[in-house]
């Protein structure tokens, strides 16, 4: 598909644009010394405990405040609300992918750019004020809202209705082929994948990958401007 038959290009959010553990890393540090204050534990012992769940089960699991919980005996129902806010809450600063926003902004010249992006609404628009990219999109959509989240077609198809666009004149661009381009891939939007190096080595399965590779998001550029 040339670039030139396309007039929306959508982006996933996290370890696209920029790396995620810039966000994790200031929850943690905001998260542990709260828990830490409910048990007799130190705040790095809970902090360790949090980093090594993430990377067991990865960025996308679910459970993580709910393991620690259980696991020092605190009460879910009682503390999770307060550790959820305080994970919804923080403001450290966040930096983009490098070119990354100089891409957005020649990308805006040309398409139309729509975001669309899984995780608690509260937590992704907060991660897009801090990144200073609300901006940049002409469409949000935060797929964990609607009836079904990535890795359906649903929140794609959300997205290109929003714009009035056909699937065959839009792209979308991510990184993670658990999650990202079976649905886009469904539809018959051109997808192209980010590498993170989190999925390097894993096995996918025909139609979840992207059809196009790029080593950085900077390089999206090649293909689409």
């Amino acid at each position: 598909m040339p670039a030139c038959d396309l007039e929306v290009v959508a982006f996933d959010l996290d370890n696209t644009l920029y790396d995620e553990t810039q966000y994790f890393d200031a929850a943690f540090a905001v998260v542990a010394p709260y828990v830490a204050s409910l048990t007799e534990k130190c705040a790095a012992e809970i902090e360790a405990r949090l980093v090594a769940i993430v990377q067991a089960k990865g960025r996308h699991y679910h459970r993580l405040f709910t393991d620690v919980l259980e696991e020092y005996r605190l009460p879910v129902e009682r503390h999770l609300p307060e550790v959820l806010a305080r994970f919804r809450g923080i403001r450290p600063r966040l930096a983009l992918f490098a070119g990354a926003r100089a891409l957005l902004d020649d990308l805006r010249a040309r398409y139309r750019l729509g975001l669309i992006t899984s995780g608690m609404q509260a937590v992704q628009e907060n991660k897009v004020a801090l990144l200073g990219i609300g901006d940049c999109f002409d469409r949000v959509v935060y797929s964990s809202t609607l009836p079904e989240n990535k890795p359906s077609a649903l929140p794609f198809r959300h997205c290109l209705e929003s714009f009035g666009v056909v699937p065959g004149r839009a792209a979308y661009v991510g990184d993670n082929p658990l999650h990202d381009f079976h649905g886009p891939n469904q539809l018959g939007m051109l997808t192209i994948r980010v590498r993170n190096r989190e999925f390097d080595g894993i096995p996918v399965a025909s139609g979840w990958d992207a059809r196009h590779r790029v080593e950085c998001v900077a390089d999206v550029r090649r293909l689409l401007l």
